[in-house]
C-alpha cells in the first residue's frame, strides 16, 4: 500500500478513535442510534482532508471499501445530509474543547482522560496567540477587483465580514491548544480570555507570547496574575505618545515597555505557521454560507489540523520501525 493511500486511511482511524473517546456514542437517546458520533466526526474529518463536499465524501466512502472498514460501515452508508446535520451537534465549544485535548493526549501519550476532571496537566514551555481570517467564498480578491472595476469604477469598495479564527498553539509542535471561531473583522484585544476559556484541559503553558493586538495591562493580569503564566506582549496598543521617553500606565505594560524578552518574543512567529499549515492544507476559503456553520468549520479545521500532526508522527514511526527490519 502506497503512501498516499496509507495516510488517509490512517487519518480515518485516528479520527475515528479519537471521537470514540471524546464524544457521546449517540446524539440522543430516542435517536435511531444507525451510525455513532465518532463514525460521522471521523466523516466530517475526512471531508476536510479530501477537500470535498458532502456528497464527494460520502462517494469515496462508497468506491473505497478499506476506508469503510476503517471507520466500522459495515451495512450501510449515511445519506450526505447525515452529517452535515451532525456538524450543528457535534461541533459546539464544549465538545471541540474535548476533542482538542483528545488529540493532545494522543500526541504527548498522557494518561487517560475522564469526563469530570483530568488526572495529569502537561506544562509546556510556550504557547503563542493569534487570529487569521478566512474568505467568506471561492473567490480571490484578484477576481472581486477585477468584477468590480469592470461593472461599478465609481462605487466604493465594500468591506464584508469574513470567518475569523482565534488560535492557541503549541510553539514546539504547531498543535492547537485553543480554538475560538467567530465573525470579523474586530479586534484582538478582547478574545484573550475566551480562549484562555476553551483551553485544552490537559495542557497548560509557562510563556503566553502574543503581538500588539492582545495588548493591554487586562490581559496581562489575566495571564500572570490569574493564571500565573508569563505573558510576552509589546506595549505598542493605542496611540503613540509624542514624547521619546514616554513609558505605558500599568505596572505589567511597564515592565514590557523596560524590560521585554526579545528572545522568548522571537517564538511567536510559530503562530504564523500554524496559519499557513490550516490554509495551505485545508483551503483559506469556508464553504458555510450561514455564521453558525462557518464557525463549525473552523473549528473542525483547527481540530482535524491536531489530527494530520498525530497522523504524520505516526507515519514517521512506522517509517521508522519498518527501516530498523534486516532482511536476510
Amino acid at each position: 500500500m502506497s503512501k498516499t493511500t496509507k495516510s488517509p486511511l490512517t487519518l480515518a482511524r485516528t479520527a475515528y478513535e479519537a471521537g470514540q473517546k471524546a464524544l457521546p456514542k449517540y446524539a440522543h437517546k430516542f435517536s435511531r442510534h444507525d451510525f455513532t458520533c465518532a463514525q460521522l466526526f471521523a466523516v466530517l474529518v475526512m471531508r476536510k482532508f479530501l477537500k470535498v463536499d458532502y456528497r464527494g465524501v460520502i462517494a469515496y466512502l462508497a468506491e473505497w471499501a478499506e476506508l469503510r472498514e476503517a471507520i466500522d460501515f459495515h451495512d450501510k452508508l449515511p445519506h450526505f445530509t447525515t452529517p452535515q446535520k451532525a456538524a450543528a451537534k457535534l461541533l459546539d465549544d464544549a465538545l471541540i474543547r474535548k476533542l482538542l485535548t483528545q488529540t493532545l493526549a494522543q500526541f504527548h501519550r498522557l494518561p487517560p482522560i475522564d469526563d469530570e476532571d483530568v488526572a495529569y496537566v502537561m506544562r509546556i514551555d510556550q504557547a503563542a496567540v493569534d487570529s487569521t481570517g478566512f474568505a467568506s467564498r471561492h473567490c480571490s480578491t484578484y477576481f472581486a477587483s477585477r468584477r468590480k472595476q469592470g461593472k461599478n469604477k465609481d462605487e466604493p469598495v465594500c468591506y464584508h465580514r469574513y470567518g475569523k479564527l482565534g488560535l492557541i498553539v503549541d510553539c514546539g509542535n504547531h498543535l492547537i491548544l485553543s480554538a475560538l471561531p467567530g465573525r470579523g473583522p474586530k479586534p484582538d484585544v478582547n478574545e484573550l480570555q475566551p480562549l484562555m476559556r476553551r483551553l485544552a484541559s490537559n495542557v497548560w503553558p509557562d510563556q503566553m507570547l502574543a503581538d500588539a493586538g492582545y495588548d493591554s495591562e487586562a490581559n496581562h493580569q489575566l495571564l500572570r496574575e490569574n493564571c500565573h503564566i508569563e505573558s510576552i506582549i509589546p506595549p505598542k496598543h493605542g496611540r503613540p505618545s509624542k514624547q521619546a521617553d514616554h513609558l505605558p500606565a500599568g505596572k505589567w505594560r511597564w515592565l514590557m515597555a523596560t524590560a521585554f524578552n526579545e528572545e522568548a518574543y522571537g517564538q511567536r512567529w510559530q503562530a504564523e505557521t500554524v496559519m499557513f499549515m490550516l490554509k495551505s492544507r485545508q483551503g483559506d476559503a469556508l464553504t458555510a454560507r450561514r455564521d453558525h456553520a462557518r464557525c463549525a468549520e473552523m473549528s473542525l479545521m483547527a481540530v482535524t489540523h491536531n489530527l494530520m500532526i498525530l497522523l504524520l508522527r505516526r507515519l514517521r514511526e512506522l517509517f521508522y520501525r519498518a527501516g530498523a527490519v534486516h532482511f536476510v
